[in-house]
Order: C-alpha cells, then sequence, then structure tokens
C-alpha cells in the first residue's frame, strides 16, 4: 500500500509524522539519488542542462532594467512582515527590480551557466516564479504571469481581473486581497530530482527560501509592503496556473503591495 493509501485509510485517532519520515530517511547524502562522479565532465548531460520554462506562443511584457541603490544592513534591520495593503497597483519598473534581484539572472560564466540571484543545488534552479497582479494599470493589466527568467519578460498566461473572492479561494487571510500583487512559487521537481533524488525536495524548499527572502529585502528596497504566505489552497492555485500539481506543483507565496 503506497503511502498516500495509508495515510487516507489510518484511524484517525493515528498520526504519522511523514516529515520527520523523511527527513530522517533523506539524511544519509548518498541515499536516493544516484552516484555523482567527482569531474563534472562525467555527468550525463541533463545534469548540466539549465531548463527554462516558456511560452512561446503567449504575449510578452518586456521588463525594464533599473539599478536601484540600498543599504542592504539597513534593509535586513527594517524587513519586517507587513499586511495592511492599499491596492495600489505597482509600476513595471517596481516588478522588475523585484524579480531580477530576487530570481533573476545576475551573471552569465564563461561556459555558458546562468547564474541567479539565489543559491541553487547544482544550479538546478527548480523553481519556477508567477506574478498574481490584482490591481489594474494601464501598462500592467490585472491577471496572471509567468516570470520568463532567461530573457527578464512577464508572458500574459491570462488577463483576468481579481475580485476578493477570487483571491479568497486562493489565500486563506483576506488581507491578501488588499496587496498589488502575489508572488507564487513552484517547483518542477525533476530538473533537481533527477541529480539528487529524494534529498534533492530538501535542496528545493532551501531554494525556495532563500527566494523568499530575496523579495522580502527588495520589497523593502522599494519601500513597499511584503508579507510571505503559508496560508495557500495549492490546488485552487494549481487550477488557476494549469499545472498538473504532480511535476511542477505550489511551493511558497507572498503578496507585496504598497
Amino acid at each position: 500500500m503506497i503511502l498516500n493509501e495509508c495515510f487516507y485509510n489510518m484511524d484517525p485517532l493515528q498520526t504519522i509524522d511523514f516529515s520527520k519520515i523523511f527527513h530522517q530517511s533523506s539524511k544519509d547524502h548518498s541515499r536516493g539519488h544516484p552516484p555523482i562522479p567527482r569531474d563534472p565532465k562525467e555527468w550525463p548531460m541533463e545534469w548540466r542542462t539549465q531548463y527554462f520554462k516558456a511560452y512561446p506562443r503567449l504575449p510578452k511584457i518586456v521588463l525594464p532594467s533599473p539599478k536601484p541603490q540600498a543599504d542592504f544592513f539597513e534593509l535586513i534591520l527594517k524587513r519586517a512582515s507587513r499586511r495592511t495593503f492599499h491596492s495600489t497597483p505597482l509600476s513595471l519598473d517596481e516588478v522588475s527590480v523585484l524579480l531580477k534581484y530576487s530570481c533573476g539572472i545576475t551573471r552569465v560564466a564563461p561556459n555558458g551557466t546562468r547564474f541567479r540571484a539565489q543559491p541553487s543545488a547544482g544550479a538546478r534552479y527548480p523553481i519556477e516564479t508567477y506574478v498574481l497582479n490584482f490591481v489594474e494599470s494601464a501598462h500592467f493589466p490585472a491577471g496572471v504571469y509567468h516570470y520568463d527568467v532567461a530573457n527578464h519578460q512577464l508572458v500574459v498566461l491570462w488577463k483576468h481581473p481579481f475580485t476578493p473572492e477570487d483571491i479568497g479561494r486562493l489565500f486563506s487571510y483576506e488581507w491578501v486581497a488588499g496587496a498589488s500583487i502575489a508572488i507564487i512559487m513552484t517547483a518542477v521537481f525533476d530538473r533537481n530530482q533527477m541529480k539528487y533524488g529524494e534529498r534533492g525536495y530538501r535542496y528545493m524548499l532551501i531554494e525556495a527560501g532563500h527566494i523568499g527572502q530575496n523579495f522580502c529585502l527588495t520589497a523593502e528596497a522599494l519601500t513597499l509592503k511584503c508579507c510571505a504566505l503559508v496560508g495557500t489552497h495549492d490546488e485552487s492555485i494549481e487550477r488557476l496556473l494549469d499545472i498538473d500539481g504532480v511535476t511542477e506543483s505550489v511551493m511558497y507565496a507572498l503578496a507585496i503591495g504598497k
């Protein structure tokens, strides 16, 4: 019987702490993934290839490239979770900075490897980022967007005016409806686990955390309010993003606004 069946058929008074089971079983670095040769030249091509999700037929919004200035240590001291928003639209400059300095490409190595704002185990970069824009503006319509990190642009998945009821079906907290945007991070599991196996799931959670902190500090630099979210209705969000929840699934979210 598979683990999920065990869970759903168990006595409701019994509990199984799956997180402890997984953590203990994945402590051994060599367990759960194939042997990794020390020489990268011996790695299979899949391990050396960086994959980017793309929607070639959909319209794009090319993002500007502003370069904000901020005192890093002051940002850490000022960072706080703020939940009172005023439903004000963000500019494309602000959205560009948030994405570029949180999960965008920051440099390209001589071998062509594109490094990003966050650390990633083996430079596998399994995290995809989506933007839900709740507040309509002339240059940034309300709707659902995917961040095309390779080209620093937004892919228009769906222009859609969000109602508070719509937002309530996606998140547990009423105050999210006052935010300008929500950032949704998903994981494309195979990018990481083809190399690191089950232990790779840990690495994806860690990477999402790195990106989340980048968003918090970048929002602070832009004098925006930001709050990380654990109250996500994952299956509703996955239907909105048109992902299957199995090969790609919701990992983390943030609400950002003014």
